[in-house]
C-alpha cells in the first residue's frame, strides 16, 4: 500500500513540475525581452554613418527599460524621417533570430511595424536625450 501511495504521490509531482515548466515556457516573449538579450546591434544616422555594437551592447539594452508604452499613432512624418535607428539583432551579426528594428522620431518611437510614445509622466525628450547619448558615445 505504501509502495502505491509513492508511485501516486511521485507521478504527482511530475505531473505538477511538468505543468510549472509548461507554464512558464509558454509565456511568449514580447519585444523588449528579445532586446535584453539581444547580443548585438547596430546603430545607424540616416546619412548612412553605421556602427556595430556588441562588446558594450548592456548600454544599449537599457532601451527595455525605458518607460514607452505601444500606441494606435497614425504618424504625420513618414516612417523613412527617423533621427536615429538601432537594429537590435542585426543579420549581418547574429544569426536564427529576428531583426528589431527601433526608429526614433521627432514625435514618437517605431519598433519593427509598432508605433510607441512615453509613458504617462515620461517626456518623449528624455527618450530622445537617451538615444542622443548613446549615438554621441559610440559614433565619436
Amino acid at each position: 500500500m505504501q509502495k502505491r501511495i509513492r508511485i501516486i504521490a511521485g507521478f504527482l509531482a511530475v505531473m505538477i513540475v511538468i505543468s510549472l515548466a509548461a507554464c512558464t515556457s509558454s509565456k511568449e516573449k514580447t519585444v523588449f525581452d528579445k532586446i535584453k538579450e539581444s547580443p548585438a546591434a547596430k546603430m545607424e544616422l540616416p546619412e548612412g554613418t553605421s556602427t556595430y555594437v556588441d562588446s558594450e551592447i548592456a548600454s544599449l539594452r537599457s532601451f527595455a527599460d525605458l518607460k514607452i508604452q505601444a500606441s494606435p499613432l497614425e504618424p504625420a512624418d513618414d516612417e523613412e524621417d527617423w533621427i536615429y535607428r538601432i537594429v537590435f539583432n542585426p543579420s549581418e551579426k547574429v544569426t536564427g533570430t529576428d531583426e528589431i528594428i527601433v526608429s526614433f522620431h521627432k514625435d514618437y518611437l517605431q519598433i519593427n511595424t509598432e508605433y510607441y510614445l512615453p509613458a504617462d509622466g515620461v517626456s518623449y525628450e528624455s527618450v530622445l536625450e537617451w538615444a542622443e547619448g548613446k549615438f554621441n558615445y559610440f559614433m565619436k
